[in-house]
């Protein structure tokens, strides 16, 4: 008996040594750390995106006037209906003044929810500022929400000085945009002096070698199929991206014709930035992180001659974001 247990305690162990072995060596595909670029066969840009062959916009938005002057477009779900009416209360509501340099969009996918979908066009109708692709709205499919964002912006956007790309749980401070484009002007201010290059930015806070995820319990893991290296390149986390012009117009055509990736910062941002050599221009001495944000909201009277920030963290609050207007926005 005592044999037949130590046999069957061999073999499992055998067993799980051969299925670990499995998991950790990478298949026989090639060891580059960039994806090979494809070509889709598709003849119209404006109705692909990426390999999706009949892409279109359900709700579009008419083309940028001469005035706006940064676009801003914002990563939302369909669901987050209070997070975007918190944005219009707030920091978005500049883009609404008459002769704003700003303007501001929601990009949001398809849904199947009927009655979520019936309250997305009545909020349109209210608004008119959301930016629907049909691609179905789930997490695998943010990079083509991300492509979409860089197509908008790339046919009708373009003559805008730079497109800001965020999610909807972070604050924006948009005033210091705003007077940046009205009277743009060389400062001492390094947060001034970068928004005001107008090529070859690429403005983020820069991830440097973060390790590929490999385990079946996250919702990042990706396989050696998928990418075979240990280790990113250098990437921008998708909660604020600025990118200028020409930068966006690179990743745009780069993203069209490159195989679906879909963490959309790591592609985007990482792996097809490295393939045409665009730097990473580094945004955290510009980021509001939580523990600053708590002190400020606590030191209210000090906060706007102490700070200069252009975004906050991500995950804030409804509350948060109202008081941080409250003390950035009417100044």
């Amino acid at each position: 008996m005592s044999n037949l247990l130590a046999r069957s305690w061999i073999t499992l162990i055998v067993w799980l040594k051969l299925c670990l072995m499995i998991y950790l060596i990478p298949t026989n595909e090639s060891r580059e750390n960039v994806p090979t670029p494809m070509e889709y066969n598709f003849p119209n840009d404006e109705q692909h995106l990426i390999d999706f062959g009949d892409f279109s916009y359900i709700m579009d938005q008419s083309p940028c006037g001469a005035d706006t002057k940064g676009l801003i477009i914002v990563h939302s779900a369909p669901s987050n209906q209070e997070k975007r009416s918190v944005i219009r209360e707030t920091w978005g509501g500049v883009s609404a003044i008459d002769g704003s340099p700003l303007r501001l969009i929601f990009a949001l996918g398809n849904i199947s929810n009927s009655s979520l979908e019936t309250s997305i066009v009545e909020e349109q109708a209210q608004y008119g500022d959301l930016l629907q692709g049909n691609f179905m709205d789930t997490y695998s499919n943010i990079t083509y929400k991300h492509v979409m964002a860089l197509k908008w912006f790339n046919y009708h956007c373009n003559n805008a000085q730079f497109l800001l790309k965020v999610d909807d749980d972070i604050f924006v401070n948009t005033r210091v945009l705003f007077e940046n484009l009205n009277e743009p002007k060389r400062s001492n201010k390094n947060l001034d002096n970068l928004l005001q290059q107008r090529r070859e930015l690429l403005l983020c806070t820069n991830v440097v070698a973060d390790r590929v995820i490999r385990s079946y319990r996250s919702k990042w893991r990706v396989s050696f199929r998928e990418y075979s290296a240990s280790h990113y390149p250098d990437f921008c986390p998708g909660f604020t991206v600025l990118y200028s012009p020409d930068v966006a117009k690179k990743l745009y055509a780069e993203a069209q014709r490159s195989p679906y990736f879909r963490l959309d910062d790591v592609h985007i941002t990482g792996i097809l930035s490295k393939r045409l050599h665009i730097p990473i221009s580094d945004l955290k001495p510009y980021v509001l992180y939580p523990v600053e944000m708590e002190s400020l909201l606590n030191e209210a009277e000090m906060a706007n001659e102490q700070v200069e920030f252009l975004v906050s963290w991500h995950n804030l609050s409804p509350t948060q974001m109202r008081s941080l207007w409250s003390l950035f926005g009417n100044n």
